[in-house]
């Protein structure tokens, strides 16, 4: 393993394969490696005629936002024309706007999920998600290739931190079909863990006020009030990995969200599952290089979904902006 990769494995506390949000930590310490690693001095590794980088992390989680980074930043150096890897990543989502400020909306959507209420204290609890993974690939003469296939990710663990992580592959979705992608059905992750050795950053049953939520969230990721909107949605989707929120849980969720600078509502949305639900967002991450957008039940106010869009800036990244880079979508959801 080379320093660069120890350093990227690293930047994420959950190990590859284990299908886990980047976290706010991770994200920093990826940041901190795109300023002091210059890759593009790496040293020279022989050019086969196709050069592939198998994403199987999963689009929206893990440690697959840094590769599709670090991937693109090495090949990027290569050429910086345009590449088309856009065609074959989601489109964007489209929204309707909707007449009233972030307090409003979020108020509503909090009410009506302290009216849901809590849920009954288990020992165990079980994560249901669909999330998308990439798999570029860049010729001899630099063009990029991309497909996006989803997975099925099941997290099953307990209070004593053991417990189960299981990964399935669907069908391709967007890009061309290609030999390399994985047979629909197959188990591309299938890992156990005994006791204490889950790998969850919040180990405790998550608050049910927003102040109390805030200092929850803060403590293992190191989170601050100088921390941006977009650190804090980040944060929510860890969290969300993690645990299957009741409505007292999204309630706070919801009114901490109410309390950040630079978060705006997109409109309602639906989702990539066919959900109707109301979309807020912020620019507020890594110098406004991505938007960060989380999808709450129109009817609930329950968290459904969560997507990141690369909105260029970065100069040697040669992704094209509006490429949406991460998505999960919550099948556990009451």
């Amino acid at each position: 393993m080379t320093d660069l990769e120890r350093r990227i494995r690293a930047a994420n506390p959950i190990a590859i394969g284990r299908a886990t949000p980047l976290s706010s930590r991770a994200e920093a310490e990826l940041q901190a490696l795109l300023a002091t690693a210059p890759l593009a001095t790496a040293a020279p590794r022989p050019a086969p005629a196709l050069k592939r980088a198998r994403l199987r992390g999963a689009w929206v989680t893990g440690l697959a936002a840094v590769l599709v980074f670090v991937t693109v930043f090495v090949v990027g150096n290569v050429t910086n024309r345009p590449q088309s890897s856009a065609a074959s990543s989601p489109p964007l989502l489209t929204s309707v706007a909707i007449d009233a400020t972030v307090p409003e909306i979020l108020g509503v959507l909090s009410a009506a999920a302290r009216d849901i209420g809590p849920s009954a204290a288990s020992s165990e609890r079980t994560v249901r998600s669909e999330a998308w993974s990439a798999d570029i690939s860049v010729d001899d003469e630099s063009n990029v290739t991309m497909f996006v296939q989803p997975q099925e990710i099941s997290r099953v663990w307990n209070d004593e931190l053991s417990g189960r992580v299981t990964a399935v592959a669907g069908e391709v979705r967007w890009g061309a079909d290609s030999a390399s992608a994985a047979e629909p059905g197959t188990v591309l992750v299938d890992e156990e863990y005994g006791r204490g050795q889950y790998p969850a950053i919040f180990a405790t049953r998550p608050p049910s006020t927003a102040a109390e939520l805030r200092s929850y969230l803060a403590a293992p990721l190191g989170l601050d009030d100088q921390s941006t909107a977009g650190q804090w949605f980040k944060a929510v989707q860890d969290l969300r990995a993690d645990w299957p929120l009741d409505g007292d849980q999204n309630a706070a969720l919801l009114d901490l969200l109410a309390t950040l600078p630079d978060v705006s509502v997109a409109g309602t949305v639906t989702d990539r599952l066919g959900r109707e639900g109301v979309a807020v967002e912020t620019e507020s991450r890594v110098d406004g290089v991505f938007r960060d957008i989380l999808v709450f039940d129109s009817a609930t106010g329950f968290l459904i979904s969560a997507e990141d869009v690369y909105l260029g800036g970065l100069n040697d990244i040669s992704l094209p902006a509006m490429t949406v880079l991460n998505y999960s979508a919550w099948k556990d959801v009451d």
